[in-house]
C-alpha cells in the first residue's frame, strides 16, 4: 500500500494484522505496522539480483524525516554495490573486547602462563579493563587505550598503566593472530608509551641488616622463621619457597630441584644449599606433610596470600600502643577489647 509517510500519518494509522506502507516520494522506503500496534522503518532494494530489506528503526525513535534520509543513504549505497543489510548484519555480530578477553584467558594464558600470571590477568580484564567488554574489539582505538591509561595514572598508580599496557598488547596480538580480528588490524597499543617509569630494585640488605633480621626471627612463628631464613640462604623467589616439597631436596647432594613448572622461564632449577639451610629443612624433614610449608587443605602448600596475612597480624601486634594487653582468649586476639 503506498503512502505518504508522514510523522501525522504515522501516528494515527492503526491495522489489522501486519500491513506495510511504501511512500509515494522515495522508492524503496516504507513502513511496517504489526498486528500489536509497533511501527517499523525500513528499506528495500536489490542486491545481485535478490530482494534485500533493511530494517531502520522503530517510530517514535526515529521520525518520518530521519527514516527517510537514513533510508535515502541506504538506498544509495545499494544503488553503488553495496549490501547494507549484510553489513549490518556484520557490525551487529561483531566481535566483542569480552569474547577477544575470554579466549586469550582460555586458549593463551591458561595453556602458557603460570597460574598466579593468569590471575593477574584475570585481575586487570574484570578490573579497569571490564568497562570495554561490550565493546567492538575492533573498534578500539589509540586514543582509547591512552585516556584508559592517563585515568590510571592519575588514581596513583603509573606501574599499573604499564602492565596495563602490556596486557593489552598480548591480548590484541593474540586477537590478530588468530583471526579474531581482520589480519589487517593494527593493534591500539602500537606507539602508546609506556606510562610509568620503570625502576629497577637494586636495593640489597646488608650484611647488618642481615644479622639484625636473623636475629629476630629468633622469637617469630616456626613457619615464619623458616621462610625468611631460607630465603635468605638460597636467594629464592618467594612462591617457589613456600610450594617446596620435600622430594625436591636432595639430601646427600645438598641440592634444591625447582620443577620447570614452577619456574618463571620454564626452566628447571636446581638451587645449591648451604650447610645451615640443609639443617633448617632436615628439622622439617620428619613433618608428615608432603611440603615444607603444609597449607590447610591436604596436599596443598601455604600460599603467598596467607603468609602475608600472618606477616600483617604480626605487624598489628609490633605496632600496638603500650600497655595495650592481648585478651586471654587466644593467640589471634591482637589488643584486649575490655571486657
Amino acid at each position: 500500500m503506498r503512502k505518504k509517510l508522514t510523522d501525522d500519518f504515522v501516528k494515527k494509522v492503526s491495522v489489522k494484522g501486519r500491513v506495510d506502507f511504501w511512500d509515494t516520494e522515495l522508492s524503496g522506503f516504507g513502513l511496517r505496522v504489526s498486528e500489536s500496534g509497533a511501527k517499523t522503518w525500513c528499506a528495500i532494494y536489490r542486491f545481485q539480483g535478490l530482494p534485500r530489506r533493511f530494517t531502520i528503526g522503530k517510530y517514535p525513535t526515529f521520525s518520518a524525516k530521519q527514516a527517510r534520509v537514513a533510508a535515502a543513504k541506504y538506498l544509495r549505497d545499494a544503488k553503488a554495490g553495496d549490501d547494507p543489510a549484510a553489513e549490518k548484519k556484520v557490525d551487529r555480530e561483531a566481535i566483542t573486547f569480552g569474547y577477544v578477553t575470554k579466549q586469550y584467558l582460555e586458549k593463551y594464558a591458561a595453556i602458557h602462563k603460570r597460574p598466579s600470571s593468569v590471575y593477574a590477568d584475570k585481575c586487570m580484564i574484570e578490573g579497569d579493563l571490564d568497562a570495554w567488554k561490550n565493546r567492538k574489539a575492533a573498534n578500539i582505538s589509540n586514543r582509547d587505550v591512552a585516556k584508559l591509561l592517563d585515568a590510571i595514572v592519575e588514581r596513583g598508580a603509573p606501574i599499573k598503566a604499564n602492565r596495563t599496557l602490556a596486557l593489552l598488547s598480548k591480548i590484541f596480538r593474540y586477537a590478530i593472530g588468530k583471526g579474531l580480528l581482520d589480519g589487517g588490524t593494527v593493534s591500539p597499543t602500537y606507539l602508546v608509551p609506556r606510562p610509568g617509569k620503570e625502576c629497577s630494585r637494586e636495593r640489597v640488605l646488608t650484611d647488618a641488616e642481615v644479622k639484625k633480621l636473623w636475629v629476630a626471627l629468633g622469637d617469630k612463628p616456626a613457619r615464619v622463621a623458616v621462610f625468611f631464613k631460607l630465603a635468605l640462604l638460597t636467594g629464592q623467589r618467594a612462591r617457589e619457597i613456600l610450594e617446596m616439597a620435600k622430594d625436591e631436596v636432595d639430601f646427600e647432594m645438598a641440592t634444591w630441584t625447582i620443577p620447570g613448572a614452577r619456574m618463571k622461564a620454564g626452566r628447571e632449577h636446581r638451587v645449591p644449599l648451604c650447610d645451615r639451610a640443609m639443617a633448617i629443612l632436615a628439622d622439617m624433614k620428619g613433618r608428615s606433610s608432603g611440603f615444607v610449608f603444609p597449607g590447610t587443605k591436604p596436599g596443598k602448600s601455604l600460599s603467598k596470600g596467607t603468609m602475608i596475612e600472618t606477616l600483617q597480624r604480626m605487624k598489628e601486634r609490633r605496632d600496638r600502643r603500650p600497655g595495650e594487653r592481648r585478651h586471654g582468649c587466644g593467640p589471634q586476639t591482637m589488643i584486649c577489647c575490655g571486657n
